[in-house]
């Protein structure tokens, strides 16, 4: 079904603090997360794993709804986050996606454009470190929030989901020359490049990717500390729920196909994807270059000066094929 186009609106200008409410919350949701980025065991996650284990004797069915229930809905970082590092000249984007519009944002009028994509339980302000440069360098940038994240509304969402978000925005934003992206969003990334090669950016650059749908769901298992046979229900619900195989929903056959310049950045010490999934991605990938980190962990890898040189380094001449 075709989308309408993206409808672009000039924001109000961003707050430069947040209000009380605000920082409360944000305090809070930095409360659960490791310093490396590994979230913990929220209040709510804790009394639903409690909740799930004791309807699990009686009524299994009902303890692998309630699991499905959050495995497929993110926290959300406070809304406001990120409105206090905005670049200048942002534009604001509404990018239809089945029955709802993704809130998006956009820098510059002239240029090939690079698509930045944020990673799971996170929102466009995690990369907006990366907008400034790549203007500095002739390009357009847009950020967009995936479903459920961000100012985007609330709602279930996974890879599958996400892959197909990513390819609505990018029909609306294109051609895109790059797009740089984070963990699972580079998962929905390359999901999106091999069910729809058309799509395909002349460049890409992903940052601790994650690999497939079931890493993302071994990784909620840990969090929640799902026994062995909640797991294997949950995967069988989740597979009803995507209609295929977790295991068919895997990056590295995009990966294979790819035959354009890639850049793979992973951290040594991520405790939420192991070094050696990047590694591979990028031992897969021909004319891919892999660079490794150390004690960065999972999310501040986006805030690290060498990253930031190592991305500007692949993008620096925007025309290159």
């Amino acid at each position: 079904m075709p989308t309408s186009p993206a409808r672009r609106e000039t924001p109000a200008e961003p707050k430069t603090e947040a209000p009380p409410e605000l920082r409360l919350e944000r305090r809070a949701y930095e409360r659960d997360v490791h310093r490396t980025g590994m979230a913990e065991l929220s209040p709510v996650l804790k009394l639903v794993a409690a909740s799930a284990a004791a309807l699990d004797a009686f009524a299994p069915t009902i303890a692998t709804e309630l699991m499905l229930r959050h495995f497929t809905r993110p926290r959300r970082k406070p809304r406001g986050d990120y409105f206090q590092s905005m670049p200048a000249g942002a534009v604001r984007l509404a990018i239809a996606h089945e029955d709802i519009e993704l809130v998006g944002w956009e820098w510059g009028s002239v240029g090939p454009k690079v698509l930045l994509v944020h990673g799971w339980e996170d929102n466009s302000g995690s990369m907006l470190g990366f907008v400034t440069p790549l203007l500095s360098l002739g390009y357009r940038v847009a950020v967009v929030d995936m479903p459920g994240h961000g100012l985007s509304p609330m709602r279930g969402t996974h890879l599958v989901d996400a892959s197909i978000a990513l390819a609505a925005t990018v029909r609306e934003l294109g051609p895109i020359e790059s797009i740089i992206a984070h963990s699972f969003g580079a998962a929905a990334v390359c999901r999106m490049v091999a069910e729809q090669p058309q799509l395909m950016p002349r460049r890409m650059a992903l940052i601790s990717p994650m690999q497939n749908f079931a890493q993302h769901l071994s990784i909620f298992a840990d969090i929640a500390r799902l026994s062995k046979s909640r797991v294997d229900r949950l995967r069988d619900r989740v597979e009803r729920m995507i209609d295929g195989p977790v295991d068919a929903v895997c990056s590295m056959p995009a990966i294979r196909s790819l035959d354009l310049p890639g850049l793979v950045i992973h951290d040594l010490h991520d405790p939420v994807i192991a070094h050696s999934v990047g590694a591979r991605l990028a031992e897969e990938w021909r004319g891919a270059r892999f660079v490794s980190t150390a004690n960065l962990g999972h999310r501040r890898i986006l805030r690290c000066p060498r990253v930031l040189e190592e991305l500007m380094r692949h993008h620096r001449a925007p025309n290159s094929g």
